[in-house]
């Protein structure tokens, strides 16, 4: 009975324990920041903002998409 006590008490110091040291565990940033992503008007993928060619608030992936949905006006 006494050693079953003792084991109760101790996984309680040990969930008590690491429910503390989780807590206080700080973890390093990513650096990353979420940037907006648009969509090319010609093709369809996804890019970051600032990587688009943009054209009269549509976006393009490439300068040959960007004259292909031009030349199709």
């Amino acid at each position: 009975m006494r050693i079953l006590v003792l084991l109760a008490i101790g996984l309680l110091l040990y969930i008590i324990i690491g429910n503390l040291l989780r807590k206080s565990r700080k973890y390093p940033s990513t650096g990353t920041s979420s940037e907006r992503m648009v969509r090319c008007e010609h093709c369809g993928l996804h890019i970051v903002e600032k990587e688009a060619l943009q054209d009269n608030r549509q976006y393009f992936c490439s300068t040959d998409h960007l004259e292909a949905h031009r030349q199709s006006r």
